[in-house]
């Protein structure tokens, strides 16, 4: 937990910086490199993590490997937090990078599941909405889930609206259920 609360913290002082330096995006993209080069690369993750290997190591590491291909911005946080021998929270940072941006950007992220794909227009009306009742920027993502037969089931932060035709089935069978209908 406390990596977690670090890692978050790291990555907001990032974020703000970035911000306040109109290099937002760029610092989000630099953050999704690394972090496709953690997952692709295992052996890299292990050096960059492993406790023996030493800070001037590392920092080489960084230096040929990585900066080449980022912003002088992430370069310096991820040069940063090896410094400070706080890599270990470099796995919290980038799992975490995308919902701490999106807070400091005021940005939503919401999914939206169909039993078939919506139309264009369909979809930006539906995002116009969406940022209409929360008054922030929504980024939605769709998704096509035959099994709900129609309707929507919308996830948008920690709140989902299930309007879909499964879950109204559902709800009248155990409607009918508790009066004794079967």
């Amino acid at each position: 937990m406390i990596d977690k609360t670090l890692a978050t913290g790291y990555l907001q002082a990032l974020f703000e910086l970035a911000k306040s330096k109109n290099q937002f995006q760029q610092a989000t993209n630099d953050l999704e490199t690394v972090a496709k080069l953690f997952r692709e690369n295992a052996h890299l993750r292990k050096i960059i993590l492993h406790p023996s290997v030493t800070r001037e190591e590392k920092t080489r590491l960084i230096e040929s490997l990585l900066a080449p291909h980022l912003s002088p911005l992430v370069r310096k946080f991820l040069l940063l937090i090896v410094t400070k021998r706080r890599e270990r929270i470099l796995d919290d940072v980038l799992e975490q990078y995308r919902a701490v941006a999106d807070s400091v950007s005021g940005t939503l992220r919401a999914t939206v599941q169909t039993a078939i794909p919506l139309a264009d227009e369909k979809l930006a009306r539906l995002k116009e909405t969406l940022e209409a009742i929360t008054k922030q920027t929504v980024e939605v993502n769709t998704k096509v889930t035959p099994e709900i037969l129609g309707g929507a089931i919308i996830r948008i932060g920690n709140k989902v609206i299930d309007g879909s035709t499964a879950s109204r089935l559902n709800s009248l069978r155990r409607k009918l259920v508790e009066v004794g209908v079967s």
